[in-house]
Formats: C-alpha cells, structure tokens, sequence
C-alpha cells in the first residue's frame, strides 16, 4: 500500500467540517456562540493574529546555515531590542544561577549557546502575544505553558527517534497556537460587546479547542509556514492523515499526551508515562530524566518574560473554585524560598496537599507560570518545581498556591513523608 500524501494547507482546510455547537456540555455551550463570530472574524480577515517574527526567522536560517560568528548573532538579535533585553535576562537566569552575571549581548549568546539563543528567541517573539494581559489572560497563558512543555518533550524525544530535534521544538511550540490566537479572539469579541460572563478556564479552553485547527491553518498560511508544520498542525490529531510527515505528526502526538499527563499528575513515573502516552520503555524511562530540565527552561523563559508588578486583571472573567490544590489540605508552618534569579524570596508555608503547597510572600508572579521552591521540612529542604495555580492579594502580600510539577522520583517519597507527618 502506498503511503498517503500529506495534505496540503488548502486541502487540509477544505477537510476541516464546520464546527458543530456540542450540546451534552453546558460549559462549552455557555461560550457556543462565541465560536461562528470568531470564525466571521477569521474570514473577514479581522481575526489579530501576530507577526511571525523576522529576527527569530533569520537567526535559524543563519544558525542552521553554520557559517557564522557570535557578532553577527549579536547584529541580528540587537536590531530587536526587546529581544535583545530578553535575551540578556534569559543569561542570567535560573538556569544560570551560579554562573556570574553577564551584561552584554555577545557573551548572553555565548553563555546560552547559539542553537539554543534560536529556539529562545522563537519562544520569546511568538510568546509575547500570549502573555498580554486580558480578561482571558490565565488561558491565555496556559496553553502557553503548555505549549512550551510540548516543545521541550518534542526536541527530547525527536533526538531520542533520531528525528530533527530543532524542527521537532518547532512544531510542538506552534502547533496549537490556534488555541492562543482564539482566545484573543473571544477577548476582542466580549470587549467590543461589553459581554461580562465569567466561565470555567476549562469552559473557556473547550471552545478555543473547536476552531483552533481552523486558525491554526490561517495563521500558518500567513505566517507562510513550511510544508511540514503546516502537515502538523492540520493533523495532529488524525496523524493517519500526515503522509511522509507521519513520524513528526506522531511526535507531537505525544508530546501532547505528555503535557496533558504532566498537568495532572505531580509525581510522574515511567508508567505513567507509558499509561498516558505511546511510549517504549527506554523512551519513557528517558522522558522521566528530562523533566526537570524541561521544567528548569520553562521557568527561565516564564521569568524572563513575566511582568515584575503583575497584577490579575481586575476584569477576569476566568471563574476559580475555592482552591487550586486537591483536599485533603493540611495547615502548616513551612519555610518555603522562591528561588529566582534576581533573587530569592522567602515566603511563609500556609497549607499543604498531596499535590501542591499554598504560602504567602511578598511577590506577584503570573498564573500558570512555572517555579522553583525549596520547602524547608525537618529533615532537608525540597527542592521542587510547581506551576502556579493561584496568586491572590493578601493585605500587602500574596497568596499563592502552587502545583508540584514533574516531582522527581527520589522526591516523591519525600513529600509524602512529610504529607503525612502533618497532623
């Protein structure tokens, strides 16, 4: 049988059916008719959809072309100051943390590495669309996050396939951002109608996944996207329609499931991942050593960009149960320190889940960005990653709530012990 050609960006948007309202959800349905008037706007052409941007493109083509030198990365990254500032801010980092602080550009792209000044220059570029602010900015952000998350897990298990590990990063950052580009859809529509309702993130997150394979297809073709990601965005969930592209399509499959398994459960082993996702042994037993890594450049990039005075939009209309975290909830009096790379902050532990830890301090940090704690305990301090579930005012301080993410193994046991030490 002879492989199936992959569609092209106008097959593939001729296949897409019109999107029919769901009616066995009342969450979904409560944002229903918010659907057919971002696809008017989308066919009007009137949709914001975001430059792709021309420095991040050239630093690829002039990285993969491998005739280069660190000044004339320099030229190009400086000729965006933004980018330029990013970049800088990336080096000093938390990845970084024990190295000296740098202040030029030449040496952040030595100390980054030129490879990985591309990809960050990418997610830095295309990211700043994501992270505005809004009444729909915690979704937003959190296809955002999660977007990264499926970027990192698709450059590590595309260099474990021996695949293209970099075009693997790419496609797994872009593929969804349809699901972004909706969202800011639905915030330009409820602004300009004085529309208040407030739903669910996952309500909210539903109705962006009904058309996000249709803007997706536009902002590819805008972006004038190669054939490849234009294969993965339109098939990444009917991978048996990707033809010759099947192997990167499967890859972001995966990854995919992964970021989905990674959101809910906090002590990741390598069945889980195996559960969650089509993975051989050695494959999952790689993706468990990763992890944190992938956390750790998430948090860089996530600090790098975040707002210093972030507040939460007074005007969300994102609802929020009680609590982020799962009960049973146990008071305590923890130490807890935000590590950061301006510098660490010292918070104070309220209470305590088997999935996370809540504590007060004096910082504001955007929701669904990821972080690093040291949770002191009688023993050693945890050293843990979390993403931020819930960041509140309390007087002149914080209130925040934190979700583990990816808890290494040897961690796990740890944090259970101490769960139950709790009274």
């Amino acid at each position: 049988m002879t492989a199936r050609e992959p569609m092209s960006l106008s097959s593939a948007q001729a296949a897409l059916r019109p999107t029919a309202t769901r009616v066995d959800c009342k969450p979904v349905t409560d944002a229903a008719d918010l659907i057919p008037r971002v696809i008017d706007l989308m066919n009007r052409n009137a949709l914001r959809i975001p430059p792709y941007p021309a420095v991040a493109v050239r630093l690829r083509r002039v990285i993969a072309r491998g005739d280069y030198g660190i000044g004339e990365l320099e030229r190009i990254a400086g000729e965006d100051q933004s980018l330029a500032a990013t970049l800088l801010r990336y080096a000093n980092s938390a990845v970084y943390r024990r190295v000296t602080p740098t202040t030029t550009l030449g040496a952040a792209i030595m100390r980054i590495g030129a490879t990985e000044v591309a990809r960050i220059a990418l997610a830095l570029s295309v990211g700043g669309f994501a992270i505005e602010c809004g009444p729909l900015a915690a979704v937003r952000f959190r296809v955002w996050r999660q977007a990264l998350v499926s970027a990192l897990c698709c450059r590590a298990l595309a260099y474990w396939r021996q695949a293209d590990a970099e075009e693997a990063y790419v496609c797994g950052l872009l593929h969804d951002f349809g699901r972004v580009v909706a969202v800011a859809g639905f915030e330009d529509i409820i602004g300009r109608t004085h529309d208040k309702r407030v739903l669910s993130e996952a309500c909210w997150a539903d109705a962006a996944e009904q058309v996000h394979l249709k803007i997706g297809l536009i902002t590819a073709q805008r972006w004038n996207l190669s054939p490849l990601l234009c294969s993965v965005i339109a098939n990444h969930h009917t991978p048996e329609r990707s033809g010759s592209y099947r192997a990167m399509v499967d890859i972001v499959g995966v990854a995919d499931k992964l970021v989905e398994a990674l959101d809910k459960e906090p002590h990741p082993n390598t069945s889980d991942l195996m559960k969650a996702a089509p993975l051989r042994i050695d494959e999952a037993e790689y993706m468990v050593t990763i992890l944190s890594t992938v956390a750790a450049s998430v948090s860089a990039i996530d600090e790098t960009t975040a707002v210093p005075e972030f507040v939460a939009v007074p005007s969300s209309q994102v609802s929020r149960p009680p609590s982020a975290l799962a009960p049973p909830y146990k008071p305590v009096e923890l130490k807890v320190g935000l590590l950061r790379s301006s510098g660490n902050v010292a918070c104070q532990g309220t209470y305590l889940s088997r999935d996370g830890i809540a504590f007060v301090g004096k910082i504001k940090i955007r929701e669904n960005s990821m972080i690093r704690l040291a949770v002191e305990t009688p023993k050693q301090p945890l050293d843990v990653w979390a993403v931020v579930a819930r960041c509140e005012p309390e007087g002149d301080a914080s209130r925040i709530e934190a979700r583990l993410f990816a808890v290494a193994p040897e961690l796990q046991a740890a944090w259970s012990q101490l769960f139950a030490s709790v009274a």
